[in-house]
């Protein structure tokens, strides 16, 4: 995962532009499917100020990390750094000008004479050092390209492979003043205004963005604290969205394992809905990649982005999992895994909801259509096959199927028994998947169909002994969570049932394939009445009914 010597990409040529329509605001009703099924829109929510002020109570206020009001009231001495020669006359004149009017006509200023406007404010950024005028233009420059939309932005294009290169300049920016959290933060959202509005990037800027993204999030990895201020870091998301706007840049970002990073950020900010969103969109960016699509369409990203799903209220962050779902459904084994992954009963309880968002309720009934129609065609095993291979496992009705244990046990002994070896892996005391220990639930389930498979299959204890899978099963009896501890009764007595009680002479009583009767006690030993042992833990058991069977047929015999 994103390794420390690796870089992203270095291009050697001009990127080529995504063909995906822009539209200002990805969070409003205004996307449109597009000939091949893949949805178009909006590409932005850069610099959202709002949004970040609307979510991020947890982490302080974002207005006094931005400081906006105080900023831009604050006028640089134009006029020292024309003296030291560090701007020209024609921007000295200029940016004077600029900074006599009020704050809501100075849009309208650059629009008089854009090229001044660009030059004289890149001149600042490329020569000047001052920290005040630096955090004044970048400042301004976030503001007004936020509300002017992609228009402000797209005045800079004229500049583009002149010595004023605007991303060249934002790049250099970026990468000299890491230190300084604001500036940083709103020299990334200039970048992502700059890509929004179609700006290309020279293959040395690129380089320097992609390694600088790829220091900046190294800590998700690591599991450690991230250095940034959140607002800073979210800035950051911004420039890697713009950055995932080229697709030769999203598949060197998918090849330096970047969508890991993005999993580790959906798994560890479960309570920040804004980095939720911006890492659901770097997702949705990236499934326009036709080289990408397909990694996407997988269970080790898709059941973690469902997980989401469940736990969260935002509709933005809905929105853009469900637009990413729609973009990602008619790729590989999209269905299969949203079926598997039980979308198909999430989406029908979201279907009863009211929303907001038209696209919400559309992208509802797609995705409904789809995986029920999918459903139909699926082999039973198939689909258990890769809910089991997910880790994400739920209590649908094929786990206390009969029907479908009896048909389908000796599939779990096939390609050297696969299946059944996950099963073990997940009731494995300390397991992990995707880095998160094994849910309570999930641990429930794969005791019993670990339970299961012993109950159906005439060699299944052999299998469960070879595994040495036994003395996990064990250990989940002491549980406090009671529904495991419940299952992994069951499974012991299943084992039991299986052994059939042990004759006096050594030999085997046949159980019945109901599992009816009980046998003698596997891997453990009775210390007196009624307690059964292991490692020195015990649980209470009921010895009368663990007897109960092997009684009942040797008064048979």
């Amino acid at each position: 995962p994103l390794d420390t010597g690796e870089v992203f990409l270095v291009l050697t040529a001009p990127a080529k532009v995504d063909p995906s329509p822009l539209l200002s605001q990805p969070w409003q009703s205004s996307r449109a499917n597009s000939s091949s099924g893949i949805n178009s829109g909006g590409m932005g929510d850069f610099g959202d100020r709002q949004a970040l002020l609307e979510e991020s109570e947890t982490y302080g206020s974002a207005e006094a990390f931005w400081n906006t009001k105080e900023i831009r009231g604050r006028k640089p001495n134009w006029q020292s750094l024309r003296d030291a020669k560090r701007i020209d006359d024609a921007a000295y004149e200029w940016l004077t000008r600029f900074c006599r009017e009020p704050l809501h006509t100075q849009l309208a200023i650059c629009s008089e004479d854009s090229s001044k406007f660009c030059q004289s404010f890149l001149a600042v950024l490329r020569d000047v050092s001052q920290q005040e005028a630096l955090l004044y233009v970048a400042t301004t420059l976030d503001e007004l390209m936020k509300e002017g939309n992609r228009q402000t932005a797209a005045m800079f294009k004229q500049m583009e492979g002149t010595a004023y290169d605007p991303i060249s300049i934002v790049a250099t920016l970026i990468t000299d003043k890491e230190n300084d959290d604001l500036l940083l933060a709103r020299s990334c959202n200039v970048a992502g205004h700059l890509f929004q509005a179609g700006l290309q990037a020279q293959g040395e800027s690129v380089t320097k963005l992609m390694d600088f993204v790829r220091r900046e999030t190294e800590w998700v990895q690591k599991g450690t604290e991230c250095r940034r201020k959140m607002q800073s870091f979210l800035a950051i998301l911004n420039l890697l969205a713009g950055l995932l706007r080229d697709n030769t840049r999203r598949v060197a970002f998918m090849n330096a394992n970047g969508t890991k990073m993005l999993l580790s950020l959906l798994q560890r900010q479960t309570n920040n809905p804004q980095m939720l969103y911006q890492a659901c969109y770097c997702f949705w960016l990236l499934s326009y990649c036709p080289e990408v699509r397909s990694k996407l369409a997988e269970m080790a990203v898709i059941a973690p982005l469902v997980h989401v799903l469940k736990g969260t209220q935002k509709e933005k962050v809905i929105r853009m999992i469900l637009a990413l779902f729609v973009n990602l459904i008619d790729t590989a084994d999209m269905k299969g895994i949203l079926s598997v992954c039980g979308a198909q009963r999430l989406l029908d309880s979201m279907k009863q909801r009211s929303w907001s968002d038209e696209d919400i309720t559309n992208d509802i009934d797609s995705l409904l259509t789809k995986v029920a129609t999918n459903v139909e065609a699926m082999s039973t095993f198939d689909e258990y096959s890769k809910e089991v291979l997910s880790g994400e496992l739920e209590w649908t009705p094929i786990h206390k199927s009969g029907v479908f244990w009896e048909k389908n046990v000796h599939k779990f002994v096939e390609k050297d028994q696969q299946i059944l070896r996950v099963l073990i892996q997940l009731i494995t005391p300390g397991a992990q998947v995707d880095g998160a220990r094994v849910q309570d639930k999930v641990l429930a389930i794969a005791l019993h169909d670990v339970g299961e498979f012993v109950r159906a299959h005439p060699a299944g204890k052999k299998y469960i002994n070879q595994l040495d899978a036994k003395r996990h099963i064990m250990t989940h009896l002491t549980s406090p969570v009671s529904a495991v501890s419940k299952e992994a009764l069951t499974c012991v007595q299943k084992l039991m049932v299986h052994d059939g009680g042990r004759r006096a002479t050594g030999g085997l009583v046949e159980a019945s394939s109901e599992g009816r009767g009980q046998g003698g006690l596997a891997g453990g030993s009775w210390v007196g009445d009624g307690m059964l042992t292991r490692g020195g833990a015990g649980v209470a058991l009921r010895r009368g009914d663990l007897l109960c069977g092997m009684k009942q047929r040797k008064g048979k015999k």
